[in-house]
């Protein structure tokens, strides 16, 4: 089987670095602390606080084009003291009129204030808490002209629980599979973000510790538990966890949603293979048909895994590989 070792390289690997990590911590306090202190806008900020997967710590390394890495993208709640009577078309421009004193690139977006700096680009939601604390939360919708209800709190809340009930693995899966997405893009941009984290949960194994029976028991439970409704035109109702009533794919089109699951069930299968290849060099190259490039499986190390290095004493007690040693080289930060 491919040594678990080689899906921790991968995770590591994949992993926002600590100069992602930095920008994205620095421009949601910046924003914050501009909203909250603002001249007129901040009569209207009841309270601000990252969301997203940066908060929810399901984050991958952003991108690269042409050897630049583009740049991450970060999720700011913004909470006002609006109303449900107020026009969802007119909050989001009231926001948008004071993120534009103080940064360039920016639009409006249906549900919230678009904003790109040179590090990072960020998604500034307005929402409302018009019953109070704890007692539901809107966002606006300028495209339906309705609030709408929403709860990234409760999405945080829900995804620590389910690490948690995983034993530390939930939130490692759904790097995996957010990577695999990105390495075998489908028909349309969905499922993505919180759609893959919900998706996981209904499908994975939690008592699973090797990563790569995981990330495959996963990919045969989406083929299975989602067959009935794709064969019959459906997209699959998923709840959302945090609000009652609500689907997260209610926005991802059927043809979305069929070509995501035919993806699965086709890399389900070489996974499996790969997981029980004996040879070195085809075992890298059935995992990197999924993972791409930086899945770490250098053929001499998976070959000392999986055969075990047979080592020689000599005088004095000192053991010596049986084979050169290779340096199993990182392949860095972005």
């Amino acid at each position: 089987m491919t040594p678990n070792e080689c899906f921790h390289d991968l995770l590591r690997d994949i992993e926002p670095s600590p100069t992602t990590k930095t920008d994205a911590a620095n421009a949601h306090r910046t924003m914050r602390a501009f909203l909250r202190t603002h001249a007129s806008f901040g009569s209207r900020h009841v309270d601000t606080y990252l969301s997203g997967s940066y908060k929810r710590d399901t984050a991958i390394r952003p991108r690269r084009h042409d050897g630049i890495t583009t740049r991450p993208d970060v999720d700011i709640i913004v909470v006002t003291n609006h109303s449900l009577g107020d026009s969802p078309s007119l909050v989001v421009a009231e926001l948008y009129d004071a993120v534009a004193d103080g940064y360039s690139r920016i639009e409006k977006q249906t549900r919230s204030v678009g904003v790109e700096t040179a590090e990072v680009d960020m998604d500034v939601v307005p929402i409302i808490e018009p019953f109070g604390p704890d007692r539901g939360l809107y966002i606006p919708d300028r495209a339906l002209v309705a609030w709408l209800p929403t709860n990234p709190p409760g999405h945080t809340t829900w995804t620590t629980a389910r690490n948690a009930a995983a034993g530390g693995r939930f939130k490692p899966l759904v790097k995996l599979l957010k990577w695999w997405r990105r390495q075998n893009p489908t028909t349309g941009r969905h499922p993505k973000g919180f759609i893959i984290e919900c998706i996981a949960a209904e499908c994975m194994d939690y008592e699973e510790t090797h990563y790569g029976l995981l990330f495959v028991r996963t990919l045969e439970r989406i083929v299975s538990r989602y067959l009935i409704e794709t064969l019959s035109g459906f997209v699959p109702t998923i709840p959302d966890p945090a609000v009652a009533g609500n689907s997260v794919t209610r926005n991802v089109s059927y043809e979305e949603f069929r070509s995501f699951r035919d993806q699965a069930e086709k890399d389900a299968k070489t996974a499996r293979r790969a997981l029980t290849e004996t040879d070195p060099g085809e075992m890298a190259r059935l995992w990197r048909e999924i993972f791409g490039p930086r899945f770490p499986a250098t053929p001499s190390k998976i070959a000392g895994d999986l055969l075990g290095a047979p080592v020689s004493t000599a005088a004095g007690g000192l053991v010596f590989p049986d084979r050169p040693v290779q340096p199993n080289k990182p392949a860095g930060f972005a």
